[in-house]
């Protein structure tokens, strides 16, 4: 059964890529010692597991694990705001399936339909597997 997380960005309601690093999952080199890895999706080095969230407007609609890893994370600035038992499909690396990250980001925006929504204090939607 699919199902998909509405969250949402308290702050910046902008279009942008929102990397979350996970602590909790350091990268590390074949010997055992910690080593970052070069992104080449944001350009850069990240020491640890990063969750990159393409958001639209400062939304995104993500899997209940990567819900879970943001959790980890402390959820930063994000806010769950409801969930769905049919998400659009959600895919990583477009481009290599056919349709670029953006063209998948329209397709998905117009499949979902965002309502004006505040979550209630301490109301968070349960997602625990």
């Amino acid at each position: 059964m699919a199902i998909g997380i509405y969250i949402e960005h308290r702050h910046r309601k902008t279009n942008w890529l929102y990397a979350v690093p996970i602590p909790k999952i350091p990268y590390r080199g074949p010997d055992g010692y910690p080593k970052a890895r070069f992104c080449r999706l944001c350009r850069t080095a990240h020491a640890f597991k990063t969750i990159h969230l393409d958001l639209i407007d400062g939304r995104a609609i993500v899997s209940r694990e990567v819900v879970n890893a943001l959790r980890s994370a402390g959820l930063p600035n994000l806010d769950i705001v409801g969930s769905t038992k049919d998400p659009p499909p959600i895919r990583v690396g477009g481009a290599a399936r056919g349709a670029s990250r953006v063209e998948q980001n329209q397709t998905n925006l117009k499949l979902t339909i965002w309502k004006p929504y505040k979550p209630k204090k301490g109301a968070l939607v349960n997602v625990a597997t």
